[in-house]
C-alpha cells in the first residue's frame, strides 16, 4: 500500500470520527472543582488505556521478544533479513514525517489517535489470521508477508506516537506530569509484565498458530484499551482555524537549539538501544535458553523492578529535573549491562540480575527522556515537534540494526562460535551508551537542578557499589574530579 493512499484513507477515517463524535464531548468546567474533577477522570481514564493496551504496544516495539521467537524461531530467517525487518518501524518513524504535520493541521491529536489505534488493531489482525490460517503461505514468504504487515503496524505506530504525545502533553500538567507518568507507567509495566509471562508460557511451542492465537489476544485487549481512550473527558488543543504552514513551523522550531540538542541525544540513544538491543532476545533464544518461555522470565523481572522503581525515578525527576536524571542513569544502565560481555548458558542466571537493574534503570531512563521532552516542545509546533524528534531519532535507531546484521552474519559466516560472536559484538554496547553522553551534557533544561544532587540522593547505591567491591566505580562516578570542580556522572 502506498503512503499517499494510506493518506488517503487515514485522513477518511478521520472525518467519519470527527462526524460521530460530538464537537465537544465534555461539558466545560465552571469552577476549581469541577476541573480537577475532569482532570482526575482523564487521568483515571488515560492509565486505563495504558494497562489495558500493553499486550499490542509491546508487540509493536522493534526486537521484542515475541517478534524475535517469531522471526528467528518460526520463520527462520537469517540475522542479517532479521535486521532489516526490525528496522521498518523506524523507517516508518522517518516517513510519518511527511504526513503528519498535514494530519495534524486538520484534525485534533485526539482524533488522530484514536483512529491509528484501531488502524493498528486491524493490521495485527490480519497477521494473526494469516499466519493462522496460512501457515505454509507465510512460510514459503517469510520475509515479504513479515515485512509487509510490520511496515503496515509500523506507520500506524509512528502518527499514534506522535498524536499521543502531543494530545497528553496539552492536558497533563506540568508540575504532576512526572509522578503522573511514573505511577501510570507503573501499572503499565505490570500489565506488560503478565503478558510477557503468559506470552513466554503460551511460545512454549512456538508454532505460527500459537504466535497467531498470542498476536490475536493482544488486539483484543487492545479493543478495550480504544474504549478506554474514547472515553477519556480530556480534548486536548483543538485546531487551529487558520492552519499552520510547515515554513512556518520549522522557521520556529528551527531557533531551539536545546530542542536539537536532545533531539541528537535520543538519535544516538536509540541507535545503542536497537543496535544491540535488538539481538539479545535472538543471543538468548539461540545460545543461553532453551525456550522462548525460558527466555522470557528474566524479561519478565525487567518490567518488575522497573514497575517498582518508576514511582522514585518520578519523583526525582520532579525534583531535580529530567537531564541530571539521564547523566546519572544512562551510565548505571551502562554498568549493569556489562555481563552481556561473558555470560554463558552455563552461567544463564546472570540475566536475571542483569535484566532486574536494567528494567529498574531504563525505566527511569524512558521516563526522563519523556519529561524532558515536553519541557522543551516550543509552543506553536508541538506535533512537528514531535514528529521531528521521533524522525530523527528514528535515522539512528533504523541504520543500527541493519548494520549489526550485516556485521554478525559475516562473522557468524566466517566460522566463529556464535557464543564469542555475541559476547565481543556487546563489548561495544557500555562503550557507545557513554559516549551518547558527550551530546547530553550540552543540553540545558529548564528549572534543573546540578546532576551532583542526583548523585547524592542516590547514595544508597553507592553504598550497595561498596559492600559489593565496587567501591572504585562508585567513586569514579560520583565523585567530583578536583577542588571547585562539579562531576558530571
Amino acid at each position: 500500500m502506498s503512503l499517499l493512499r494510506l493518506d488517503v484513507l487515514t485522513a477518511m477515517a478521520l472525518l467519519i470520527t470527527q462526524k460521530m463524535l460530538p464537537p465537544s464531548s465534555v461539558p466545560a468546567a465552571s469552577s476549581p472543582v469541577a476541573r480537577r474533577a475532569l482532570l482526575r477522570r482523564s487521568m483515571r481514564g488515560c492509565t486505563f488505556e495504558g494497562i489495558f493496551a500493553m499486550p499490542l504496544v509491546y508487540l509493536n516495539l522493534p526486537a521484542n521478544l515475541v517478534v524475535a521467537a517469531l522471526l528467528s524461531a518460526g520463520l527462520h530467517l537469517p540475522p542479517d533479513v532479521y535486521g532489516l525487518l526490525v528496522s521498518l518501524p523506524f523507517w516508518c518513524q522517518l516517513l510519518q514525517l511527511g504526513i503528519a504535520p498535514a494530519l495534524f493541521g486538520r484534525f485534533r491529536a485526539r482524533d488522530i489517535f484514536l483512529v491509528m489505534i484501531w488502524l493498528n488493531i486491524a493490521g495485527w489482525s490480519g497477521f494473526a489470521a494469516v499466519l493462522g490460517l496460512l501457515p505454509d503461505y507465510v512460510q514459503a514468504h517469510a520475509a515479504m508477508v513479515a515485512g509487509g504487515f510490520i511496515f503496515f503496524v509500523g506507520f500506524t505506530t509512528a502518527i499514534m506516537a506522535v498524536a499521543w504525545t502531543t494530545y497528553t502533553q496539552s492536558w497533563v500538567p506540568g508540575r504532576i506530569r512526572a509522578v503522573y507518568f511514573s505511577q501510570r507507567n507503573r501499572w503499565c509495566q505490570l500489565s506488560n509484565l503478565a503478558f510477557l509471562l503468559l506470552a513466554g508460557w503460551a511460545l512454549s511451542r512456538p508454532t505460527l498458530q500459537v504466535f497467531a492465537l498470542v498476536i490475536a489476544a493482544s488486539c483484543v485487549f487492545r479493543m478495550i484499551s480504544a474504549v478506554y481512550a474514547q472515553r477519556t473527558p480530556a480534548e486536548g488543543e483543538a485546531v487551529p482555524k487558520t492552519g499552520v504552514s510547515w515554513s512556518e513551523q520549522w522557521a520556529l522550531l528551527r531557533g531551539q537549539t536545546m530542542f536539537w540538542r536532545m533531539v541528537l541525544f535520543g538519535m544516538a540513544w536509540g541507535a545503542v538501544l536497537n543496535g544491540f538491543g535488538a539481538f539479545q532476545p535472538v543471543f538468548m533464544l539461540s545460545s543461553l535458553a532453551q525456550s522462548a518461555q525460558q527466555a522470557s522470565l528474566p524479561l519478565s523481572l525487567s518490567l518488575l523492578f522497573g514497575a517498582l522503581a518508576l514511582p522514585a525515578w518520578g519523583r526525582l525527576i520532579e525534583r531535580f529535573g529530567a537531564r541530571p536524571v539521564l547523566l546519572v542513569g544512562v551510565p548505571l544502565w551502562a554498568v549493569a549491562s556489562l555481563p552481556w560481555i561473558f555470560v554463558t548458558r552455563e552461567t544463564h542466571w546472570l540475566l536475571f540480575v542483569v535484566w532486574a537493574l536494567v528494567g529498574a534503570i531504563n525505566a527511569g531512563i524512558v521516563l526522563a527522556q519523556l519529561n524532558l521532552l515536553m519541557k522543551l516542545l516550543p509552543t506553536g509546533a508541538k506535533g512537528f515537534a514531535v514528529g521531528c524528534n521521533i524522525a530523527a531519532a528514528a535515522l539512528g535507531t533504523a541504520i543500527a540494526p541493519i548494520a549489526a546484521g550485516q556485521l554478525l552474519a559475516w562473522a557468524l559466516a566466517s566460522g566463529w562460535a556464535a557464543t564469542t560472536v555475541y559476547h565481543v559484538f556487546f563489548a561495544f554496547m557500555p562503550v557507545c551508551a557513554g559516549l551518547s553522553l558527550l551530546l547530553l551534557r550540552r543540553v540545558r533544561e529548564p528549572r534543573s537542578a546540578p546532576v551532583e544532587h542526583v548523585v547524592g540522593a542516590l547514595r544508597n547505591i553507592r553504598m550497595l557499589a561498596g559492600t559489593l567491591g565496587l567501591g572504585f566505580l562508585a567513586q569514579a562516578l560520583f565523585t567530583p574530579r578536583g577542588k571547585g570542580q562539579r562531576s558530571e556522572w
